[in-house]
């Protein structure tokens, strides 16, 4: 197996928490250098995850270390900025969710890296997680074909309407909804949509109730396929995401339904005589950053990057800005139902 020598954009929490531990798992990868506005931050981990350097300029970074590859894991501005130089210097990348500040500069990191003959992935790992991968097994296994319609329940202690978080700030009701968006709402969506084929109408609804906000998301295809996702913040703080569920329902009227990263239950839409579902779960022994998708997805994109191409399948850059088309569309309905309500 080839080696590939890497270099890291980012030393926040995030990163330290699931990313960094996710690469230690991954084989024949070398972390050569990593970079933080901060110096003191940036040498901490270098000696933390035994990189050889530590930069504050990522761009210097790259020009001098010449990677095979590049993680990218921060704010959104950076996702964009970084992942643009990448795609300028031919260089794969990995970026965390989501890919740019807006529609515009995903559309722009889309072009940039069809022009330079590169590839992006963006880190939506519920679609790498052990249970998604599961429902992938199972539609294969018996030839179910993709949902005709579904559900995605996401329900989280925050981001809050006094939160500031990935640098965008603001407490009234739009400047809220975008942050949720941005911050939350991307990974449910991100994973309704891919259920789905090309849109064919993106509708929701918002209600804003002091701290907490409620949005209802309704994505129908050409095929008039349907997926549904139901997010909110109406969880207590410290409780996390209190609640991750997927319902998926097909033709022939089997049944998929998913609790959080945790276990799944199929319902084949032929009876059984010792009863109908059937039942996985993961290993409560088993990794973490397997069970949510952080260290599957981080060895997809490096076995990629060995292949010289992006394999068909997941969280591509193109897939980034399907979601942020969604997110755009329902920012902008919001702004309508604000001013409606006004």
């Amino acid at each position: 197996m080839k080696n590939l020598n890497i270099c890291f954009i980012g030393c926040g929490d995030h990163a330290n928490r699931f990313v960094y531990p996710s690469l230690a798992n991954c084989p024949s990868v070398t972390l050569r250098a990593v970079c933080s506005l901060d110096g003191a931050e940036a040498e901490e981990n270098r000696k933390r995850h035994g990189a050889a350097k530590a930069y504050t300029d990522f761009r210097e970074m790259i020009l001098s270390e010449k990677p095979d590859a590049v993680l990218i894991v921060g704010p959104p501005r950076l996702h964009y900025e970084a992942g643009l130089f990448c795609a300028g210097r031919k260089i794969p990348f990995y970026m965390e969710k989501p890919c740019g500040e807006n529609v515009h500069q995903a559309e722009e990191l889309c072009r940039a890296a069809a022009e330079n003959g590169v590839f992006g992935q963006v880190g939506f790992m519920m679609r790498h997680s052990a249970v998604v991968r599961e429902i992938g097994r199972l539609e294969a296994e018996n030839d179910l074909g993709t949902p005709f319609c579904g559900n995605v329940k996401y329900f989280t202690s925050g981001p809050y309407r006094s939160d500031e978080i990935y640098g965008m700030p603001g407490r009234d009701d739009l400047s809220f909804l975008r942050r949720y968006l941005m911050v939350q709402a991307v990974h449910p969506v991100n994973l309704a949509a891919a259920f789905l084929g090309e849109l064919a109408k993106i509708e929701s609804e918002i209600r804003f109730s002091g701290e907490n906000i409620l949005v209802e998301i309704r994505l129908t295809d050409t095929e008039q396929r349907r997926m549904n996702a139901l997010l909110h913040t109406f969880v207590a703080p410290g409780y996390g995401n209190l609640r991750f569920e997927t319902e998926l329902f097909y033709k022939d009227r089997s049944m998929i339904r998913t609790d959080a990263f945790q276990s799944l239950d199929y319902d084949p839409c032929t009876p059984s005589e010792n009863g109908n579902t059937r039942h996985w779960q993961f290993a409560h022994f088993g990794a973490n950053n397997v069970k949510m998708g952080y260290e599957t997805e981080l060895k997809y994109f490096f076995d990629c990057v060995r292949e010289g191409c992006q394999k068909p399948g997941l969280t591509t850059l193109e897939d980034g800005l399907k979601t942020m088309r969604i997110l755009d569309a329902v920012q902008t309905q919001g702004a309508e139902q604000i001013q409606t309500k006004e």
